[in-house]
């Protein structure tokens, strides 16, 4: 069986269709695969996924990681939930409401996740639309006096989980922190991605705060540029997978009031981030 793989327009994505993802074989995992690397990001349009045909379906792109935390609307530890539902006036998932700015999955720590297999199942009315941008693309284009000054260069990244906008971490010396290039390869095809987020990157080693600032900032304003981005606006049943490696991610804003649930199961990576 060959799937059908219909690039997106614009600088990154692909649709795939020709298949049920409720009954993947070997075949199908493979070509899903080699979708991925090529395009970094994957559209498929159902149908719907229960939680134990979602986990079979990440496993596509590589080994399934448990989820940080539990919620009472997964049935597998693999599943998290990314909901503004609320159960007895408790949330039960993660990052329930409005904007969240580009980040990249766990960069924050040692060995952040690969893929992301995201499904889409109660969608707001407007809004809540997930942003990828393409960081390989976003690196080739980067002026060469910006490319040198970040050469062989690292920088630290932090979270407060829950948070989704920069100005809104209070680390504390727990917070998780891991530094990391802001250049990686990508082990797959060897081309080169910028590795760094607005919403998680704080500091480039071995620069003053002020420099640091100065230069993130720019680079920041760069990899966001409509020109690199992918704009995905949900549908139920949707499932939407990443590149978590060379594509950061962002959330638009939506009415609060609006029930928005996802799950999402999370591709784990037995490779560190390298120059």
């Amino acid at each position: 069986m060959t799937i059908i793989v219909k690039p997106l327009e614009g600088p990154l994505g692909a649709e795939v269709s020709g298949f049920d993802g409720r009954h993947i074989t070997a075949e199908i995992a493979k070509e899903l695969h080699d979708a991925f690397i090529k395009h970094h990001v994957l559209v498929y349009h159902g149908p719907g996924l229960n939680d134990d045909e979602l986990v079979e379906f990440g496993k596509c792109f590589g080994s399934i990681e448990a989820a940080r935390k539990m919620s009472p609307l997964a049935t597998r530890q693999e599943i998290m939930v990314i909901s503004n539902v609320r159960m007895n006036g408790e949330l039960v998932g993660s990052l329930p409401d409005g904007e969240m700015h580009y980040h990249f999955d766990r960069i924050h720590q040692q060995k952040p996740n690969k893929a992301g297999v995201l499904q889409g199942i109660d969608i707001p009315s407007h809004g809540g639309d997930t942003c990828f941008a393409n960081m390989v693309m976003a690196y080739e284009t980067l002026p060469d006096h910006l490319k040198k000054q970040i050469e062989g260069k690292s920088a630290l990244n932090t979270f407060t989980y829950g948070t989704t906008i920069d100005k809104e971490k209070t680390l504390n010396a727990d917070a998780p922190q891991a530094v990391h290039p802001l250049v990686r390869t990508i082990p797959e095809t060897g081309k080169k991605a910028l590795y760094a987020c607005r919403l998680m990157t704080d500091k480039i080693i071995g620069m003053s705060d002020e420099e640091s600032t100065k230069l993130l900032n720019q680079i920041f304003d760069h990899v966001e540029n409509p020109k690199f981005v992918y704009e995905h606006k949900w549908k139920a049943k949707d499932i939407v997978i990443w590149d978590n490696r060379c594509t950061s991610h962002a959330r638009t804003d939506f009415d609060a009031s609006e029930r928005r649930l996802m799950k999402r199961v999370t591709v784990g990576d037995d490779k560190t981030p390298m120059h």
